[in-house]
């Protein structure tokens, strides 16, 4: 592997995990199935080691996670005294866990020992041990390496879980951020008996008709302004009459990032809870996505980046006579 190892943090990980007893795993906010995957990937391997493992999100897992062992044991509520560790899985700075808000005991180090396995650039390394690979694909491609590297063994259930989250993160190996090692781990992952057919089905071959026709709304309104930024939008109400949730729009981003001459591409979506969501790609190397989103409190990598804001969408139609 090409890869480089922190080995420094790996051996610091390893021996927190081998002398914790319970321990909680904590996937960020409106998880994807890199975050999801890597959470219970983490908890095979640990619960196979005789730990008492549990998995936590402040919102459900996505629909295209499901069928993964144990995605149906989530909380999303605990108690932080009851665990002696805890370990965030690809969440891009603190504010990805939102529990903290409620139990800032989270960021305090003296008060709980914590774990931060992430590949974004945005990560702030929150934790008492950081494992940030920023050159990462994703993070289950990290905790490949790590559980590897620790020498602890990977079933079926894990590869599935890695390989799904591989897979989602590099846009079915489509993105920029695939290189030679990641079609090497996915080899090895569906080698240790990973379904990789259930991980193509479940993330771009299952779509329902609610879902198409959502998609329909969002490419009917696709523009390109006067910097060549393409943007779409989807509003609460369009959710409502197609009878869809936020999670319906995963992968749409990926085709409105197809049109040429495009500098950037950004979804306006409403999240259905007062907020805008804005989700950004770039095929260009000239873009570092980081900068825009960062002007507006997210974060994310140089071509695929996030924010959060708080507010409506109001669309504005201009007529023009010549």
């Amino acid at each position: 592997m090409n890869s480089k190892i922190p080995q420094d943090e790996f051996d610091k990980a390893k021996d927190l995990l081998m002398a914790a007893h319970n321990i909680l795993i904590i996937s960020h906010r409106s998880p994807d199935a890199d975050s999801v995957g890597a959470n219970l990937a983490m908890k095979e391997t640990l619960e196979a080691m005789g730990k008492k493992v549990q998995s936590a999100c402040a919102d459900p897992v996505p629909s295209n996670c499901v069928f993964l062992k144990d995605a149906d044991r989530y909380i999303n509520d605990f108690n932080s005294a009851d665990y002696d560790l805890i370990v965030t899985v690809d969440c891009g700075s603190h504010e990805l866990m939102k529990f903290h808000l409620k139990k800032p005991e989270l960021l305090d180090r003296t008060k709980t020992t914590l774990i931060n396995i992430d590949h974004h650039p945005s990560n702030d390394f929150f934790g008492n041990v950081n494992i940030v690979m920023d050159q990462a694909p994703a993070t289950c491609f990290i905790l490949y390496l790590f559980f590897t590297y620790c020498g602890w063994g990977i079933s079926k259930d894990c590869a599935t879980d890695l390989l799904h989250g591989l897979y989602y993160d590099t846009g079915s190996f489509m993105h920029s951020n695939t290189s030679a090692d990641t079609y090497r781990i996915a080899a090895r992952l569906k080698a240790h008996g990973a379904d990789h057919e259930r991980c193509v089905k479940e993330q771009f071959h299952t779509s329902s008709i609610s879902k198409l026709r959502l998609w329909g709304r969002a490419l009917s309104r696709v523009s390109m302004n006067s910097k060549n930024a393409v943007v779409a939008a989807i509003t609460e109400r369009d959710f409502r009459e197609e009878n869809t949730e936020p999670e319906d729009l995963s992968g749409l981003i990926n085709y409105i990032n197809s049109v040429p001459d495009s500098r950037f591409c950004v979804l306006l979506t409403e999240d259905m809870k007062g907020n805008i969501k804005g989700s950004l790609r770039t095929q260009n190397e000239d873009i570092d996505l980081t900068q825009i989103a960062g002007l507006l409190g997210g974060g994310g990598h140089k071509k695929a980046s996030g924010f959060t804001v708080p507010g409506k969408l109001h669309e504005r139609v201009v007529w023009e006579v010549k």
